[in-house]
Formats: structure tokens, sequence, C-alpha cells
């Protein structure tokens, strides 16, 4: 599922946000790994709230912003060189797999020389930082601790392929003063982050128990909004050492979201079956 942030809605006290048609176009085509008709993305949408219109005009859009391609007449999927992003988001499974220890040093990026004036640039970059676990450490200068397989030259080869800008300059980061230290590992939110896991955890196995008691159309709504927020979640997971942050809560959401991704799967895969045209 994509990690889209928007109108926020609220099942057993987890805040869920409403997707637009492109989320849930993009979060169904990643998710389903095969390419949709246009009949089943507006019968996806009108599930979700949408109308044929905005699926329509969402599917457009996605295809002039490269985004997505047309394999056939109104067939859709995801475009080759909207891969890396994707992928990187499909993977979340396997994120925590490429950690290493750490010996208390950092990894920067400093972007002050980055413009502003485009905006889709600078989400893209944004969102390349947040998708790698920086924070802002002083403005213009994002730290992430430096525990991740491949070190700086492996996120110099990564980063630019999910949208960092080409002026930003990347690099190892050590002899910090044990102030700058202390403020350093105090970027993150930990405990709100493990409360939000265990929380979101519980809401899921809450929901895969029950989830073939509800009517269809809630049961996909239902199943959709809630995994894409965990799964949002994992993606931004910023993979701390434990010296900074326990993985015990990471593990346990982890472990619920893959349960829950499965069963969702095969929900919408026997709707969709249901719905394409013989």
């Amino acid at each position: 599922m994509f990690p889209y942030y928007a109108t926020v809605d609220m099942t057993c006290n987890i805040a869920r946000s409403e997707p637009k048609a492109p989320e849930v176009i993009l979060d169904l085509l990643v998710a389903n790994g095969t390419a949709l008709s246009s009949h089943v993305l507006c019968r996806a949408g009108a599930v979700m709230g949408l109308s044929e219109t905005a699926v329509r005009v969402a599917l457009n859009r996605l295809c002039e912003q490269g985004k997505l391609r047309q394999p056939a007449r109104g067939v859709y999927a995801i475009s080759p060189g909207a891969r890396p992003l994707f992928g990187d988001v499909d993977a979340w499974r396997r994120k925590g797999s490429g950690m290493v220890a750490w010996r208390g040093d950092w990894v920067a990026v400093h972007d002050s020389l980055v413009q502003r004036a485009d905006k889709t640039a600078w989400r893209r970059h944004c969102l390349a930082l947040a998708l790698r676990g920086f924070a802002q450490f002083e403005p213009g200068l994002h730290l992430r601790p430096d525990n991740l397989e491949g070190g700086v030259e492996g996120l110099r080869t990564r980063l630019p392929g999910l949208g960092l800008a080409p002026q930003a300059t990347l690099f190892h980061l050590t002899g910090l003063d044990e102030a700058g230290q202390a403020r350093a590992r105090s970027l993150w939110k930990t405990e709100a982050l493990e409360r939000r896991y265990v929380a979101l955890a519980s809401a899921l196995e809450a929901h895969t128990a029950h989830m073939r008691e509800d009517g269809v159309v809630e049961a996909l709504r239902e199943s959709l909004l809630l995994g894409r927020e965990a799964i949002g979640l994992l993606v931004r997971d910023p993979l701390l050492p434990p010296e900074l942050m326990a993985l015990d809560a990471r593990q346990i959401l982890m472990a619920a979201a893959a349960r829950y991704q499965d069963a969702a799967r095969d929900l919408w895969r026997t709707w969709i079956s249901g719905i394409v045209p013989r």
C-alpha cells in the first residue's frame, strides 16, 4: 500500500486517511502486482466512495505523470520508470533486513541549495528523506544513524531513484560533541512511535479475525484504509538501531501487517475475479 495521507477517518481508535483516486489506483496496482482494467479500478473506486469520473481523470493524470502505462486499451499497470519508488514501498516486509550494527556515527544530507520553487520536485525530495528515516537536525541538515547496509555509498546510489534532489549533498558525519550527539539521538519520537505500532497491530489482528464476517463492501473498504495506514507507517519506519529504539514494537506490527495484507489481498482478488468480464 502506498503511503499517502489525506482526510482522516477513525476506526478502533486508529486514525485512517481517506485516500483520493490516484492513491487508491496506485495502492491496488502495487498490491495486486499485475495490470488491472479501468472497469475494475472504477468499481474499486466506488467501494472507496469515489466517482467513476474521478477515477478516470486520475488514470489519465497518472499516465501523463509517467507513473502508469497502458499495456492494452483500457488496462493499466505501474510504469517501469516509477518502479524504484513503488518497489521500495512494496518491499516493506524486507525492510528491517538491511540493518547493521551502529557505531554511533551518522549519515547526513545537506539540502540548503535545493530549490523549493518546483513544489513537485521538493515533495519528492522530502519523501526520499522520509523513506530512509532522515530527520531534520537543523535547517538544511538532515541526519539518520549510519546503520544501514551499504552505508553512505548505498544511500548515495539509492536515494536519487527515490527522488533526492541532485543539489543535495550526502556525507558521513562523525565527531559531534556530547550535546550534539544527544540532540541527534532525540530527533525521533520513539516512544510515541512504539505506542502507535502496538495500537495498529492490535487493530489489524482484530480486523483480521472478523474480516470475513463484515459485508463485502465494508470489509474491502476497511481493509484498504487500515492496511494502508499500517503499511504506510512501516514504509516510513526510520530503521533506528536498538540503541535508539527497541525493535519489538516494529516486529510485532510487521508480523500483524503481513498477515493482514495476505488476508486483504485474498479478499480483493476474490472480489476482482467476480467482476472481471468473462
